[in-house]
């Protein structure tokens, strides 16, 4: 509840119920008078019911165009300390001093957020490159938090090197790249054709990683002696970008730009 908002909205009716809190009589006995009941007070939208120091409903009304409230609920609700001296029949309103606070609130902790395990994230990784963990050697891993929360696993198996970015709470792969060690070309497909997928191909191959997004560019290039296909989509605010080996249709390289 927003304490200082509800002050602002209850200074006319705390002006004008002064009179009836802490049992103070607002007309002398033997007058009459006609009100207007039924009045609802409401506090960032939420109804508020007064209620007196036994805990009982305590009901508005409006006379002459002002409404009467209870003294003690309403301001003590806005957060404000009430009194009455039965002597002098004053209503004393006081507001708190601001204390001083300390801050005893821990570091923020780095790991905060992170729902999987270094090698959980490794597994990820593995599963997606379709290696084993007998096949792997694993040069770095490492929690990084520059956008998204993620781990940072770099591998190799025989001359291909494998560089992943893991969500360090879902375990999604967020990026990943495969290289062949020395530039040596990935091997061609069964038969030994040297034959290039068909950009078509390709342009499948990458919507299959990002269904429903749209190909914006669709080009052929050679990156470290061999061919490829860099290719760019778009699904929404995603922007996604791989290379796509031209010989054997392999991914190796995949960016997703949220």
């Amino acid at each position: 509840m927003n304490k200082e908002r509800l002050k602002g909205i209850l200074t006319g009716v705390l002006a004008s119920g002064l009179v009836l809190g802490l049992s103070i009589t607002a007309f002398a006995a033997n007058r009459s008078i006609t009100v207007s009941d039924g009045i609802r007070v409401m506090v960032n939208g939420t109804a508020f019911q007064p209620k007196d120091g036994n805990g009982s409903p305590v009901e508005l009304f409006s006379y002459n165009g002002t409404v009467y409230a209870p003294v003690r609920a309403i301001c003590e609700e806005a957060g404000l300390t009430v009194s009455y001296d039965a002597n002098t029949k004053t209503v004393s309103i006081t507001k708190p001093a601001a204390a001083t606070q300390t801050s005893t609130a821990a570091p923020a902790d780095s790991n905060a957020g992170v729902r999987i395990t270094e090698e959980e994230a490794k597994q990820a990784a593995l599963q997606h490159a379709g290696v084993s963990a007998a096949d792997a050697t694993f040069t770095e891993v490492k929690l990084d938090g520059y956008d998204t929360l993620h781990y940072e696993i770099d591998f190799y198996s025989g001359n291909t090197e494998f560089d992943y970015k893991i969500d360090a709470t879902t375990k999604a792969v967020i990026e990943y790249e495969r290289k062949t060690k020395g530039g040596t070309a990935a091997p061609t497909p069964s038969g030994g054709s040297s034959a290039q997928i068909t950009e078509a191909r390709a342009r499948e191959i990458a919507l299959e990683r990002a269904p429903g997004a749209t190909v914006t560019k669709c080009k052929l290039d050679r990156d470290d002696g061999r061919t490829i296909y860099e290719i760019e989509l778009r699904n929404g605010r995603t922007e996604y970008e791989c290379e796509i080996d031209a010989a054997t249709g392999t991914v190796l390289k995949w960016e997703m730009d949220d």
